[in-house]
This record gives C-alpha cells, structure tokens and sequence, in this order.
C-alpha cells in the first residue's frame, strides 16, 4: 500500500476507488455526526424494492448506475462469457462445473493482474517505465488490445469448457 501510494498517491485519480469514497460518503456524516442526506437514502432504499419486485437484480443496477462504464464494460463481458460456457449444455452438472472452472480461472487472471499491478508500480517507483508512450498514442495499439482481448476471451471458453 505505501508502495502504490509513493507512486501513484492514492489523491491522484489513478487509484481512484468509486465503492470506497461512496462508502466514505454514505458513512461520513453518521459518524461525524454532520446531517446525513435522509430522503437520498430513502429514494435509493424504494428503488431497490421496486426493482427487486420487478425482479431485477438491485445490486447488478446499482452497479451500472455507480461504476464507470470502462469498469463495468469487463464485468458484462464476463456475465456474457459466463452464461455461455454455463448454458451450452442440456446437462445441468456440466453446467455448474464449467462455470466453476471459470471462476477459479478468473480468480488467478485477478490474481496474477493485481500481482502485476505491484510490480509495475514498484518499476514506476525505481523510474523504470518500459512503456513507449509512441505506442500507446497510435491507434494500431487499441486494435492490437481488442485482438488480445479477443483471444483471451477465446481462452476462458475453451479452458471453462474442456473436459
């Protein structure tokens, strides 16, 4: 954590953590004792119920709504690819398990990304930065990132589905 904070600052923008200072908010002025915005919790509290009564996950909205839409554009690719690999099959036992397999491989993508992610920082932090800023700036890069994506959704269905 000092490590990310030395190179980044957590003030920065770059760590920038949207459920954390939403959370800070929300519990702010009920523990300092500073007016809390009542009817805005109520207003959020009566949309829950009327969409878990229309039987729309609350959580999955509120998170659509909250999270930017760079942040939420991989979690909708990971509920589509999830309920490909989970639904491709009349066997119900083979559905559950594929969807396990998924999960475990994306919790070491997670893993080893956030691993990766101290590790970067820490080359930051010595001033090495191995990344060409050319690059980054021509728009063949974002196609070769589409293509890398492609392929690694291309892997977690072939993985989740192999026997």
């Amino acid at each position: 954590m000092i490590l990310l904070n030395n190179t980044y600052g957590f003030s920065s923008g770059q760590l920038a953590a949207p459920q954390a200072n939403a959370m800070a908010a929300v519990i702010d002025p009920l523990m300092n004792g500073i007016e809390a915005p009542w009817i805005l919790y109520i207003i959020g509290a009566i949309i829950a119920v009327v969409l878990t009564l229309m039987k729309v996950p609350a959580i999955a909205f509120a998170l659509g709504m909250f999270i930017p839409i760079e942040l939420n554009t991989p979690l909708l690719v990971g509920g589509i690819v999830s309920w490909y690999v989970t639904s491709r099959s009349k066997n119900k036992e083979t559905n559950s398990k594929r969807g396990e397999k998924g999960t475990l491989i994306a919790s070491g993508f997670i893993a080893g990304g956030a691993l990766m992610g101290v590790l970067s920082a820490l080359l930051r932090y010595l001033e090495f930065n191995p990344i060409n800023e050319q690059w980054l700036a021509n728009p063949l890069s974002e196609v070769c990132s589409l293509i890398a994506y492609a392929l690694l959704i291309t892997y977690f269905i072939k993985a989740s589905k192999a026997e």
